[in-house]
């Protein structure tokens, strides 16, 4: 039986979800068909917990925090259905994306209406600063693709992931954690604290999803290999690849792109990629729980960490 504090948040999940239907209905039956469908297969809405569970601890509104998980995730959302696209991927979460399913151009407009509809939301949010900082962070999200897509697999290096992960991913949790911060009146110090911690918290985010893409997809709600199945190079497969001979990683590319995906975990796990990866990981999870002592009272703090575990450790 769920305890006070998950009945809250899942009380809470439910208020923002029927906020986000608010706000993208539409009097066009199209667009609405394809709003139940991601509002219904939208996963974890992990921005939206970690909205929660920070925001009431720094005593911020409900209301306000409602205002912002649905802002926050209409962002990635719009991101994600563009990033499909762009890797005219089948499936998201084990089930087919919007352009799969309703096709190119009407997963390109859908991707526009949701982003038109959230500036509209944040043009209504009463503190200019908050929707100055969502904005910003769209944007960041937006670079971040095309550093991606500008880099290719021939260019990426380890370097070069980090900074996509920073503007793809770490971004937007780094610009809500900075949110709050605006809205509980923090000093400036303790807002630079918060937007690290969500920069970690992103971080970390990345590197458990890149090692979910070798694990069984009952576990992880991902499918098993999706990137490698994309061509993407994620963490484990460039920490190897920076200790290779030249012979060595045209070898591994040639296996990456025949699609030989058991041999190229085992060379993974045999060169030590997963344990490095493991590693900086949980490195940025420690960052995370250092910073989250700074704002979270002691009697909250193992709660906070549970939660911060169970997020990031797949």
């Amino acid at each position: 039986m769920p305890n006070i504090e998950e009945q809250n948040l899942t009380e809470f999940l439910q208020d923002v979800k029927l906020k986000m239907a608010n706000i993208t209905f539409s009097k066009d039956a199209d667009i609405n068909e394809i709003s139940d469908f991601l509002n219904e297969s939208h996963g974890k809405f992990i921005r939206s917990q970690v909205i929660y569970l920070y925001g009431s601890n720094l005593g911020i509104k409900k209301e306000r925090l409602i205002e912002l998980a649905a802002a926050s995730e209409l962002i990635h959302l719009s991101t994600l259905i563009h990033d499909d696209i762009i890797d005219e991927a089948d499936l998201r979460r084990n089930k087919p994306t919007v352009v799969k399913k309703w096709g190119l151009k009407k997963a390109i407009l859908y991707g526009d209406y949701l982003y038109t509809k959230t500036f509209k939301t944040l043009n209504s949010i009463e503190n200019h600063e908050i929707a100055s900082v969502l904005i910003d962070c769209a944007e960041k999200l937006i670079e971040g693709e095309f550093i991606q897509i500008r880099a290719n697999n021939t260019l990426m290096t380890i370097d070069y992931y980090m900074e996509v992960i920073e503007k793809k991913t770490a971004v937007l949790f780094s610009g809500i954690l900075h949110c709050l911060g605006i809205y509980s009146k923090q000093n400036q110090e303790n807002i630079d604290y918060l937007r690290d911690l969500g920069l970690s918290f992103g971080k970390a985010f990345q590197l458990n999803d890149d090692l979910a893409d070798f694990s069984d997809s009952s576990s992880t709600g991902k499918a098993k290999f999706k990137d490698l199945d994309e061509g993407k190079l994620t963490f484990p497969i460039l920490i190897v690849l920076e200790e290779m001979s030249q012979q060595e990683q045209v070898e591994f590319k040639d296996q990456i792109n025949s699609k030989d995906f058991i041999a190229i975990k085992e060379q993974i796990n045999e060169k030590g990629g997963f344990k490095k990866t493991r590693a900086e990981r949980d490195d940025a999870i420690n960052n995370c729980i250092e910073y989250t002592s700074k704002f979270i009272k002691l009697d909250k703090l193992d709660n906070m960490k549970k939660f911060l575990r169970n997020t990031l450790l797949a």
